[in-house]
């Protein structure tokens, strides 16, 4: 081959000094194929086939059971119409070990413009493929760590949505306050009492029993929901804690589970807006109950022991002590007036400057050897 200047290029040194493979073959695209006419020292370090082994074999002798012929059809359909092909195939060395190889081949005229021979460049890329593979596994095994992870996400928005449902439910037996303590104490100590400072309030219908006998189930349930749901609400406002609805009376603590800034005062106040709340209740009650709705309060501040009561199976938010006692007596004692509020000496002294109360002096309390002093709140 000769270029300007008188410059000698002989081809065959080029391609044998090529770091790729290379293998020319005869133009013999129809079966059985075109077979090898050159082959450079790189094809022989790639293949392991020395030249003298393989020259007028067929490119065949490359495949294997891993080698996909289909592509075959598309290289012979390419070079007839286009010329140029180039892929990536998996190959055998003569050792019969594979690896993967991409080929670019190209076809050699004459000076006619026949095409009499093809050329083609190889290249080992088994290491860049297997990169790729390892790769593609690390995605594929990430996504689907993604997929895993989002199933997970969404198994435990369910489970919280069921839990935040069982738990809204919970509250609806259980007070607010007493349910939260109870998340946080450590179970062992679960049923453990304790000593607390409260006001405690209790609130009765007077002559339930005979307006509850006038109506139908339906209606006293209607009847009681709508009292307990108007009541709670105001209850709430003033930091109390309903601890039991029993019939028609309502048994409310300020200061149990959790203590809280004056109670005494809390108290009163709430009970104050609960017989304003009855103008409310008596008008959404009117063409149900077709009677007035009286209540009666009384409120106590003392000592008392708290805590979760029961099984292992079943427990109870329980308030024992004199002072409730105390305090369930004195709204006994406002049977026989009009929504009226009754609050012993322990309220008055932490409530009179706020508080209009007029006293009723010293009375008697049924369980109780002494008299105390009780008050009106006016």
């Amino acid at each position: 081959m000769k270029f300007k200047n008188d410059h000698i290029i002989d081809s065959e040194i080029v391609l044998e000094s090529m770091s790729e493979s290379v293998l020319i073959t005869t133009s013999d695209l129809d079966a059985p194929g075109p077979y090898i006419v050159y082959v450079n020292q790189a094809f022989e370090k790639m293949t392991g086939w020395k030249r003298a082994e393989i020259i007028d074999k067929s490119p065949r002798i490359l495949q294997g059971p891993k080698t996909d012929h289909i592509i075959f059809h598309e290289m012979k359909e390419k070079l007839e119409n286009e010329g140029l092909w180039s892929g990536r195939t998996i190959n055998y060395r003569k050792d019969g070990s594979e690896f993967f190889m991409e080929w670019t081949i190209v076809p050699i005229r004459n000076d006619e413009g026949i095409v009499y021979q093809y050329l083609a460049v190889q290249k080992d890329v088994t290491e860049n493929v297997l990169m790729e593979n390892k790769l593609q596994k690390a995605v594929d095994l990430d996504r689907k760590r993604l997929i895993e992870i989002e199933k997970t996400n969404n198994q435990l928005n369910k489970l919280i949505v069921t839990q935040d449902k069982t738990l809204n439910l919970f509250k609806k037996y259980v007070p607010e306050p007493i349910v939260e303590k109870a998340l946080v104490q450590h179970i062992d100590n679960i049923k453990e009492g304790e000593k607390l400072e409260v006001a405690l309030l209790f609130c009765d219908i007077r002559g339930f029993t005979s307006i509850a006998e006038r109506l139908q189930p339906a209606e006293v349930v209607h009847f009681l929901n709508v009292y307990y749901s108007q009541m709670s609400d105001v209850i709430k406002r003033h930091n109390g804690v309903i601890n039991q609805f029993v019939g028609d009376e309502i048994f409310v603590s300020f200061g149990a589970p959790v203590p809280i800034e004056n109670p005494e005062a809390s108290a009163v106040l709430c009970a104050t807006e609960m017989v304003n709340e009855l103008e409310k209740v008596n008008e959404i009650l009117r063409n149900t109950i077709h009677e007035e709705i009286v209540v009666g309060i009384g409120i106590n501040f003392g000592p008392i022991i708290a805590g979760n009561l029961g099984s292992d199976d079943r427990l109870s938010y329980s308030i024992t002590g004199d002072a409730v006692n105390t305090a369930k007596r004195i709204e006994s004692l406002s049977k026989k007036l009009k929504n009226s509020i009754l609050i012993s000496q322990s309220i008055y002294d932490k409530t009179k400057d706020f508080t209009s109360a007029k006293t009723w002096g010293e009375v008697p309390i049924k369980g109780k050897n002494e008299k105390i002093t009780v008050f009106q709140v006016l």
